[in-house]
């Protein structure tokens, strides 16, 4: 999952993150269904999570971590808040969504479990286009850039970035078509679907910020679309001209 972003060892002076992974003194039984973990924000700026099987603790300044649990989803779980705390500090978001690309210009949708997400990926994939990410999107402002996108490793993601000139949710028709769409009809779906990387006062303030700078120096659109290759076509015209 995480080798198409496997980049060269870093050069000297580089900023590096590194997570640490220590197997517990007595193991606790997995759950048979996972919850989101406690977060507790601690005085000195640390952040520590505590999960049904596992426990973390992510310093201050974001480039440590280690988790003690056993197997994939602890580690997996601390690199998500990990990543979403470091596009926090940089005034972006980790979305759950989809964000498709064309010419280095891309939009980002975002929606309810069966909106169509994976649909569209596998859609704007089957017609050549570039899905930067079907699961998690990495979004955050740049100066005198705006705003820009990435993938992530889970699921189909790319390790590639590109301008973000839209964002929206999606619906179901039966022909497709790209339109505009009132900015709070959008931001309530985004809020839903970003996570939120610490659930104190400053974290829910940074997220409902960023959100909110996002929506009003984005695009906010809705994607109407059939289970057929016409939304590729709508995609490719909207993309090179929003």
């Amino acid at each position: 999952m995480f080798s198409r972003f496997v980049v060269p060892a870093h050069a000297v002076g580089d900023v590096v993150a590194r997570l640490r992974a220590v197997p517990p003194a007595e193991a606790r039984p997995e759950p048979p269904v996972r919850t989101l973990p406690h977060t507790l924000a601690r005085a000195d700026g640390a952040l520590g999570l505590a999960g049904e099987d596992y426990d973390a603790t992510l310093s201050a300044d974001g480039l440590q971590a280690q988790v003690v649990g056993q197997g994939r989803f602890p580690v997996e779980t601390a690199l998500k808040v990990m990543l979403a705390r470091a596009l926090a500090r940089r005034g972006g978001l980790l979305v759950h969504g989809v964000a498709v690309a064309h010419q280095g210009r891309a939009a980002l949708f975002t929606g309810h479990s069966g909106a169509g997400k994976s649909t569209l990926g596998t859609l704007w994939a089957s017609a050549g286009g570039q899905v930067l990410s079907d699961e998690l999107v990495a979004v955050w402002p740049e100066a005198e850039l705006g705003w820009r996108v990435a993938g992530t490793p889970w699921n189909v993601g790319l390790p590639v970035e590109a301008r973000l000139v839209a964002v929206g949710t999606l619906a179901w028709a039966a022909s497709s078509r790209w339109e505009s769409q009132p900015a709070g009809e959008v931001g309530r779906l985004l809020l839903l679907n970003a996570l939120l990387p610490e659930a104190t006062p400053s974290g829910r303030g940074g997220l409902l910020a960023s959100a909110g700078r996002l929506l009003t120096e984005v695009a906010p659109v809705r994607l109407t679309f059939a289970r057929d290759a016409s939304v590729a076509s709508v995609l490719q015209g909207a993309l090179a001209h929003v």
